[in-house]
């Protein structure tokens, strides 16, 4: 099927932010919008999406079995040692919203 183009009226803002969201995919911002509103019609994840949903949830298993380990060690930290994980876990998702400009 051929496809159609479309004209998208947007602030300089706008343009700024997707055309730093497409830098950072390797894309060029055409090619980051049309995946973003295939995305949106499709409620569908992209392979790399589902690349990084797998890697999250290894992470996530990973870090439940070392607090698990350590409670073994401390039992009345554990709570404490989660809170610290998730704290620091905000910071970096913080950081990386900031390098992506989200």
């Amino acid at each position: 099927m051929a496809k159609v183009p479309i004209t998208v009226y947007l602030t300089p803002a706008e343009l700024a932010q997707i055309e730093g969201r497409a830098e950072v995919m390797g894309k060029s911002r055409s090619a980051w919008v049309s995946d973003t509103l295939l995305r949106a019609l499709g409620n569908e994840l992209q392979p790399y999406d589902e690349v990084h949903l797998e890697q999250l949830c290894k992470v996530r298993a990973g870090q439940e079995v070392l607090l698990e380990a350590l409670a073994e060690r401390d039992r009345n930290r554990i709570a404490q040692w989660r809170d610290r994980v998730f704290r620091h876990a905000e910071r970096l998702l913080q950081e990386a919203r900031e390098r992506i400009g989200r």
